[in-house]
């Protein structure tokens, strides 16, 4: 007898809160059986079982052992089980056998997805309002007029400075707009390191002022770097819980953050949607590609590619309708923007590509 493929699963004992669709979809060839192994997430071992892996909370099975599902190790052993007729996941954990058997945690649970892609855009990278830079203070050099700055260095920053505050060196990036409106969505920041208020007896702050010791940097800073105080701690989850989106909730991709020209899986991305447009971590959204317009003339059929003719003769009569790609995962919301993750791209993708909230 055959399993049916479709079923229905509330996940309602850990995220009562999070309204998930309760439909599944399994893959044909699904495996019975997985051994996790490292550098593994729990993204991609859903996708392995099934066809929306967005779907994973509703895969994971909970036992006596462990109380949270969703500490899954490397060695433990994924069996695909039904229970009331519903798909589950059951693990079998490595064990530790001296002098008593007991559940061995010595690796790193697997995460959600690849935090090392994700690490540097969580630290000290902002995106903030351009109106609150424009009286920012800035690195002004120093007396010898040296260009560049390394860690270890003493610069002077314009103003006077809180000496008990570590503050941080910021490259100010791409200013980000919207496409359609070309309304103004954010100015980047690039962290480059860490500054705080010299107390060198060699150099002297005065009103106008402020010798800086160069800390840690990742980067060399140059004449012209804002000087900024260093956020409050923020903190994110180290594990992603997929959340659904609204599908009347449409944008674009705006911009590739780890100079991705061909953007694909694993890449990090900015979208022209933030917290005005109720976006939080974890929201997912499908990526499309502009169907393409078709023109008949003369018996020629000409195509345009996201809008941009191989021959421009006029108008297409006709557009074919977009084509869903992949999808991302967003992990840090700002108010108008947020950066996401492609989790999956069956083509290469670019700026401008249409995103789409998938309501799950």
């Amino acid at each position: 007898m055959k399993f049916k493929t479709m079923i229905t699963f509330l996940f309602a004992a850990m995220l009562p809160f999070i309204a998930f669709a309760d439909t599944l979809t399994l893959k044909k060839n699904h495996p019975e059986k997985y051994t996790v192994k490292k550098h593994d997430t729990l993204w991609d071992i859903s996708a392995k079982f099934l066809n929306a892996p967005w779907l994973w909370p509703h895969l994971w099975r909970a036992n006596d052992h462990v109380n949270n599902p969703h500490l899954i190790y490397p060695g433990d052993v994924l069996t695909l089980v039904w229970i009331d007729g519903k798909p589950q996941l059951t693990r079998k954990r490595l064990k530790k056998l001296s002098p008593k058997a007991r559940i061995s945690n010595q690796e790193d649970p697997i995460p959600t997805i690849p935090l090392a892609s994700i690490t540097a855009f969580l630290s000290r990278d902002h995106i903030v309002e351009p109106s609150l830079l424009e009286d920012a203070p800035r690195l002004l050099g120093d007396a010898l007029g040296t260009p560049r700055f390394f860690e270890g260095d003493i610069f002077y920053a314009e103003g006077k400075f809180d000496s008990k505050r570590l503050h941080g060196v910021y490259r100010v990036g791409e200013l980000y707009k919207d496409l359609d409106t070309d309304e103004e969505l954010g100015q980047e920041l690039t962290f480059i390191g860490h500054a705080e208020v010299s107390v060198s007896q060699k150099v002297k702050s005065t009103d106008k002022v402020t010798p800086f010791d160069f800390l840690k940097s990742s980067r060399d800073a140059k004449q012209g770097d804002l000087i900024l105080p260093i956020p409050e701690y923020e903190t994110y989850p180290a594990y992603f819980i997929p959340q659904p989106v609204d599908e009347k909730i449409t944008g674009h991709i705006i911009a590739a953050l780890n100079n991705a020209i061909a953007i694909g899986k694993w890449d990090i991305i900015v979208i022209n949607k933030g917290h005005r447009d109720t976006i939080k971590i974890g929201s997912m959204f499908g990526i499309f590609r502009k169907g393409a317009g078709i023109l008949v003339s003369d018996n020629k059929i000409i195509y345009q590619s996201d809008g941009n003719s191989m021959e421009q003769i006029g108008d297409p009569d006709l557009v074919l309708p977009a084509e869903q790609i992949g999808e991302l995962m967003v992990f840090k919301v700002y108010e108008k923007v947020s950066i996401a993750i492609v989790m999956r791209s069956s083509d290469v993708m670019s700026t401008r590509y249409i995103i789409k909230g998938l309501n799950f």
